[in-house]
């Protein structure tokens, strides 16, 4: 899948260092496999699962809505990969209690709401938020 967007996390390697989420949302939308999820919230795979799991079993969200799955090759062999959407991505933040699940839920709450409320939307955007100083950068390519 092309275009995905992405989420990282920095400066948690550095105890002086505050750190930064970085969200680019490429089409209006970011999508992540489980084992990129399960890095960036620093949990295992098996709690992305679990969680994914009883998030669609609730009826919160539909899976045929907010995932994607692709068939790849590589080396001969075929496998199916599941992609997760940013709405995904957001109500998972919500049930996994760690570090950087919060540093994201904080970027949701500061970041994620005044880019909704921009009237011209760009197809590429690039979302920063500084825990530290409590600052939102919001960047168009």
């Amino acid at each position: 899948m092309k275009n995905r967007g992405s989420i990282t996390v920095t400066g948690l390697e550095d105890i002086n260092q505050q750190p930064t989420v970085s969200v680019k949302i490429e089409n209006g939308n970011v999508w992540m496999t489980k084992h990129e999820l399960a890095r960036l919230f620093g949990v295992l795979v098996q709690t992305i699962d679990a969680n994914m799991r009883s998030i669609f079993k609730s009826g919160i969200l539909h899976d045929s809505d907010v995932t994607i799955t692709e068939k790849q090759e590589k080396d001969g062999k075929v496998r199916y990969v599941t992609f997760y959407n940013l709405e995904a991505i957001i109500y998972l933040s919500f049930r996994i209690n760690g570090y950087c699940s919060k540093l994201f839920r904080e970027w949701v709450l500061n970041s994620l709401c005044e880019y909704k409320r921009l009237k011209d939307k760009q197809p590429e955007v690039l979302v920063v938020f500084n825990s530290s100083d409590n600052q939102t950068f919001i960047s168009y390519n």
